[in-house]
């Protein structure tokens, strides 16, 4: 094996292998259900205090469906949470673990409150708040902390820290997930780049990418210094947390990717409504095919209905009914690869599996 090519076939075996272990794990995918279950803290699991917290459970899952850290403030936000409990379909608790800032540990009773997605989507629109898409793509997050006796990739001694820290993107409705590599791969990491913020090492042969975040801590005198590199298929960005306190400094930094990520993948207010567009689908080369696009296609949260319009040589012509502008279903197309574009004849192609 020539000095050139074994770097290459050790990154395209851990792309493989993270492709794999990402499709196998059950905790990668944002449940759709889950975005309509808010969850807050209460002191017991009577009926008078499960009244009074499911307003705020409401709140949480419009902050989840909008994307926004922080609801503005409005009489008619407040009227509908008033409504909380008409909108209820279920409810349970849970104790959430937790440890407290002395280090001891502590559980947290949560009240888990499912609402009728049609009505919470329906308040997001008339609300006026922008709507994240709701099929979101896992982060891998690759965390390295150096705190000045090491430079180590998810060391064990901060891994408290580290779970807060996806703790926080999942409560906000952003699936995140751990490498989750065998330890003699893990050694085939080269944490110096990850360091550095390079995903090359993260990418297919073909430049494809996971949605990827690399966060690099570094502990600088009496402060936590965090940079953040994020990168998916379409998209690279960085930016800077810091505090005295490592958690504090990883939840700013976790919250401020949530923010860039549901500002790329949100609808408009003025982008919502009722859209109709025809699209004719080519490269249908089996049954298995036309199966595979018009499920995709059904799928999509930004699909309410497809209408078959004519089956032909030049492909499957189709009808969607959208609830959100023509130009989104581009971006998300863009986004998935899964049904690109052909602009010499306006037709979408549906892309063949390797």
């Amino acid at each position: 094996m020539s000095p050139d090519f074994q770097p290459r076939f050790r990154a395209s075996w851990l792309w493989v292998l993270l492709t794999c272990m990402l499709a196998a794990s059950p905790h990668l995918v944002q449940a759709q259900d889950d975005l309509y279950a808010g969850v807050v803290p209460v002191t017991g699991q009577g009926e008078a205090e499960r009244r009074t917290a499911l307003p705020e459970a409401l709140r949480h899952v419009l902050q989840k469906l909008s994307g926004e850290r922080r609801l503005p403030t409005s009489p008619a936000l407040e009227a509908a949470l008033a409504r909380a409990p008409s909108y209820l379909l279920a409810f349970g608790y849970r104790e959430q673990a937790q440890t407290l800032p002395d280090g001891t540990a502590a559980t947290e009773l949560q009240l888990v409150a499912n609402f009728d997605p049609s009505a919470a989507d329906a308040m997001v629109r008339d609300l006026g708040l922008r709507r994240w898409r709701v099929q979101r793509d896992p982060v891998v997050l690759w965390p390295v902390v150096d705190d000045r006796t090491s430079r180590t990739l998810m060391p064990p001694a901060y891994q408290v820290e580290l779970d807060r820290m996806a703790e926080v993107a999942e409560l906000r409705g952003l699936p995140v997930a751990w490498p989750g590599l065998p330890e003699e791969l893990m050694g085939e990491v080269d944490v110096q780049r990850l360091w550095g913020g390079s995903m090359d090492q993260l990418s297919s042969p073909e430049g494809n990418s996971q949605s990827t975040a690399i966060i690099a801590a570094a502990r600088e005198g009496s402060q936590w210094n965090v940079r953040w590199t994020y990168g998916d298929a379409t998209t690279s960005t960085s930016w800077r947390s810091n505090n005295s306190d490592l958690q504090t400094a990883l939840d700013q930094g976790m919250n401020e990717l949530v923010d860039r990520i549901a500002s790329m993948n949100a609808i408009a207010p003025s982008g919502q409504g009722d859209f109709s567009t025809e699209l004719l689908l080519t490269g249908l080369r089996s049954g298995e095919d036309y199966a595979r696009g018009l499920a995709y296609l059904e799928d999509l949260s930004l699909v309410e209905r497809v209408q078959v319009l004519g089956v032909g040589p030049a492909g499957l012509r189709l009808q969607l009914v959208l609830n959100a502008a023509p130009s989104y279903l581009e971006d998300v197309f863009l986004k998935d690869g899964l049904i690109e574009a052909d602009p010499a004849t306006g037709s979408y192609r549906l892309v063949s599996r390797p």
